[in-house]
């Protein structure tokens, strides 16, 4: 009997341990708008993590981003991509930037935004650069919310989105989560989850 007892409280915990994943917290997914076709995802940004950690996207959908600083210090970037650089021994961006030549629109207040190669529209504020490390939206302290839109691009796999503010060091100290993009439809033999290609372009 206790023999059995401790087999199920074992299994218990395994299944637990599945459920929760390993230590990514929770998979988010955007809600839609069935009017719009629009998903929306709200990431904030502390010190120094993002909540969430782990995002699920499906290639070619349109995502709105409503990203938050809830920091009372610390100004906190936002990009996409993978590949860190380093320059000077400090992580400074990512080698592959996410949205390059995708069109982007932010709206709303932001301490600067770096188009990289992006095709932006920005609303609601000025403090636009054409900076080198890929597009980036910075954010001060307990501002209000910036609104970030776009249509997920054609290529799948695993991507990271990050913070490289303090030369770097948030993105040493964790501030950086997970986003996987599949294929609308999956490939017959599954999802391996760790490649990255892009057979067609979204349509237009």
């Amino acid at each position: 009997m206790k023999y059995s007892r401790i087999v199920i409280a074992i299994a218990g915990l395994v299944f637990f341990s599945m459920a929760c994943g390993s230590g990514g917290g929770d998979v988010v997914k955007p809600e839609f708008d069935t009017n719009s076709g629009i998903g929306t995802l709200n990431i904030s940004m502390d010190d120094f993590k993002f909540t969430p950690e782990r995002i699920d996207l499906i290639a070619c959908q349109k995502v709105r981003v409503i990203l938050t600083n809830n920091s009372t210090t610390n100004d906190h970037g936002f990009t996409i991509g993978y590949g860190v650089k380093k320059e000077g021994g400090s992580s400074t961006g990512f080698e592959t930037d996410w949205l390059d030549e995708i069109e982007v629109a932010v709206i709303g207040p932001a301490k600067s935004v770096s188009s990289g190669g992006a095709i932006l529209t920005r609303e609601g504020d000025e403090n636009v650069t054409n900076g080198t490390n890929g597009f980036m939206v910075t954010k001060a302290p307990s501002s209000q919310a910036t609104i970030i839109e776009f249509t997920v691009p054609a290529t799948i796999g695993d991507f990271e989105f990050a913070s490289f503010e303090g030369g770097g060091k948030h993105y040493e100290d964790g501030m950086k989560g997970l986003i996987k993009v599949f294929p609308a439809e999956l490939p017959r033999k599954g999802w391996a989850g760790n490649w990255r290609s892009a057979p067609d372009k979204c349509p237009s």
